[in-house]
């Protein structure tokens, strides 16, 4: 069995580029990953993976992620094994997606001092949840009617 799961953020945003003959969608990015344990000085180690998408989900990962988002990638480890000009085998490990989530809003990106933000981008919604007159805490209004028949 060959799945893997990752959530890390992106070091920058999706390339998108189209396989010749067939028009497919492929978006190519890295994820970066902290290691879940700290050394002795503090610091994290962190792993940077290659991620490859195809189809749909590669023209979400253009149009909708961008650079230090957070992502859930599902999907399975390719190995791809090539020769240099020069006669050396090489091989390219790499995580084909084949579904991805963002996992944070485009609000958190400006909080985010390492992340640069994009000009011209829209104002994010920012619900209020502050108490209204006559509703409880979870949001309901009591009714006080005599005709409820329970």
């Amino acid at each position: 069995m060959n799945n893997v799961v990752l959530i890390g953020r992106l070091t920058k945003d999706p390339e998108l580029r189209y396989i010749p003959n067939t028009g497919t969608p492929v978006a190519t990015f890295t994820l970066a990953i902290d290691r879940d344990y700290t050394k002795k000085d503090g610091s994290k180690d962190t792993d940077f993976i290659p991620i490859e998408v195809m189809g749909k989900s590669a023209e979400f990962c253009a149009n909708y992620i961008s650079k230090g988002r957070l992502v859930a990638i599902q999907g399975s480890i390719r190995v791809d094994r090539y020769q240099t000009q020069s006669g050396e085998n090489r091989t390219f490990t790499k995580v084909s997606a084949r579904n991805v989530q963002a996992l944070d809003s485009n609000r958190s990106k400006s909080e985010n001092p390492y992340v640069e933000s994009h000009p011209g981008s829209q104002p994010s919604f920012e619900p209020s949840f502050e108490p209204n007159q006559g509703l409880d805490p979870n949001g309901f209004q009591a009714i006080d009617d005599d005709d409820i028949p329970f």
